[in-house]
């Protein structure tokens, strides 16, 4: 039977207690989970990379897609004794950017997380720090029994096209060369506070699917200015940020 506990100021976890948002879920069979139908498209923003003022302002059109979720081991205790154990473990958090770092040249990655959720079988789960941290919890592990405590990770893409706001108007940004919207991605992970401590180990040989709330995409300008034609603090910055 797995437990989980969201909200780390409790700090305490009983293996024979199942809460709510287990029971609404079958997410405690596999190790990795999908979203239904693909990535996930779960935000939608205008990122600002500058203003200038009086002169003109270059923005990040994002979307946000949730590609999957892990859940990794990290330790397995094992009572062979007739008393239950109780100890204290700790475990840490982690933001990083696995691909495209060049884009937080731009605009701070793990601060815009900050404003991020996802919904996924009906709960919203929010992400209030990108920091790392330490957090203690505190676990029982029952007689002639075992314990294996599970961290999940979310793996998230930015996929992302580029707005000038000069001229008193906005624009698309081209490619350097040509007449097509410039394009970058960027693709990170959260190890996040959330955990379970299962008896069993979960199946890594299948990928289970989840269903997550979608929203709609950001949207474009009617028109695309190209890159050679934009202010030179603007093409600086997207080469800064590797953007073709």
């Amino acid at each position: 039977m797995a437990v989980v506990n969201f909200d780390i100021l409790f700090n305490y976890i009983c293996l024979f207690t199942t809460n709510f948002w287990q029971l609404e879920t079958d997410l405690y069979q596999y190790t990795v989970y999908k979203p239904a139908g693909g990535d996930a498209l779960v935000k939608s923003r205008r990122q600002d990379i500058y203003f200038i003022f009086w002169s003109h302002a270059l923005y990040a059109a994002v979307d946000t897609f949730l590609i999957d979720t892990t859940w990794v081991s990290k330790m397995t205790w094992k009572n062979n004794t007739d008393a239950t154990q109780t100890f204290t473990h700790t475990y840490t958090t982690d933001f990083r950017i696995t691909k495209g770092n060049e884009v937080d040249t731009g605009y701070s990655v793990a601060q815009a997380y900050k404003a991020i959720s996802v919904t996924i079988e009906g709960q919203e789960k929010t992400f209030d720090t990108t920091e790392k941290q330490t957090i203690a919890v505190t676990l029982s592990v029952s007689p002639r029994s075992r314990l294996i405590f599970y961290q999940k990770r979310y793996r998230f893409k930015e996929s992302m096209f580029f707005i000038l706001d000069a001229w008193n108007r906005d624009w698309n940004v081209s490619v350097s060369e040509g007449s097509n919207l410039a394009r970058k991605e960027c693709e990170v992970e959260i190890v996040s506070e959330d955990f379970a401590t299962l008896m069993d180990e979960l199946d890594g040989t299948k990928v289970g699917t989840m269903n997550v709330k979608n929203v709609n995409p950001i949207q474009g300008v009617d028109i695309t200015r190209r890159r050679e034609e934009c202010p030179e603090q603007c093409r600086k910055k997207l080469g800064e940020m590797r953007v073709r």
